[in-house]
């Protein structure tokens, strides 16, 4: 059966296309994968990688970082009490189906089923361990110094950094949803594992915060209205010309998952 037998147009692109893409967005927007507190941003021997980046960067003074805001800590508001942290994404791939650029962990039982995609993060990070003279900052007994001065309302604690490394390996889908009635193109995660993390409770709680993050993060900023992905033009003035996604029937999935590649089926009319 011909790629176009259902449809007048056939793309597609292989998972290690994308991968090669990704290292270009990698090095040449780093600041979406490098996430850091200003006392670390401002201080490259406490980042827990190394930054690649082009010369773009440097000469446009484009962030290697986003900085955000201190971590605070748990119980302190007399003042406030946080510290700072280092978060990095120091590798991303995907893999389509079937499998052959990501080892799938034996704990997602189902490997890399049809129709779906590998994703996998390395994530390096540490927080700030304070010494016992920061944390000496912090007044006892409330708002007051022992020399009776107001103390501040918030205080930040500096300190090492014990940074580690963790595997993330997530499979997912894309899927078309409804935003508002208009028809529009969603990637999900379904299933998602931390290697080697233990004991089982924590790796369970890690793994929910980062499905959960990944996830509204696809919602947020990757929904695709299908609209979008249509082409309207005239054509000498004699008619007009649209493109637009081949619907099921005739096309079962639409974009599809398999042979590695990421396809798309176009309708012209």
């Amino acid at each position: 059966m011909g790629y176009t037998d259902n449809c007048d147009l056939y793309g597609a692109v292989l998972d290690a296309g994308v991968n090669r893409a990704i290292s270009h967005v990698m090095s040449e927007r780093p600041s979406l994968f490098n996430y850091a507190t200003a006392d670390v941003v401002a201080n490259p021997e406490l980042w827990c990688s190394k930054v690649a980046h082009t010369i773009d960067v440097t000469n446009h003074s484009n962030p290697l970082f986003t900085t955000l805001d201190p971590l605070p800590l748990i119980g302190s508001d007399d003042p406030t009490v946080s510290i700072g942290f280092c978060a990095q994404v120091t590798a991303v791939q995907v893999d389509f189906s079937p499998e052959n650029i990501i080892a799938i962990p034996p704990d997602l039982q189902d490997g890399l089923p049809a129709q779906q995609l590998a994703l996998r993060l390395q994530i390096c990070g540490a927080i700030e361990c304070p010494t016992p003279d920061e944390v000496g900052q912090v007044p006892a007994g409330g708002q007051f110094s022992d020399q009776g001065e107001k103390a501040p309302t918030s205080i930040t604690l500096r300190g090492r950094l014990n940074c580690f490394c963790l595997d993330v390996v997530a499979i997912g889908t894309v899927v078309q949803v409804s935003v508002h009635g208009v028809p529009s193109l969603l990637a999900e995660v379904t299933n998602l594992e931390i290697v080697g993390v233990e004991p089982q409770g924590l790796e369970a709680n890690l793994a929910c915060y980062l499905k959960s993050t990944i996830n509204v993060v696809l919602r947020e900023k990757l929904t695709i209205a299908l609209k979008t992905l249509m082409l309207s033009f005239s054509l000498f003035n004699i008619t007009t010309i649209t493109l637009e996604p081949t619907p099921d029937p005739p096309i079962a999935n639409n974009p599809a998952i398999d042979d590695n590649q990421l396809k798309a089926f176009i309708t012209i009319s």
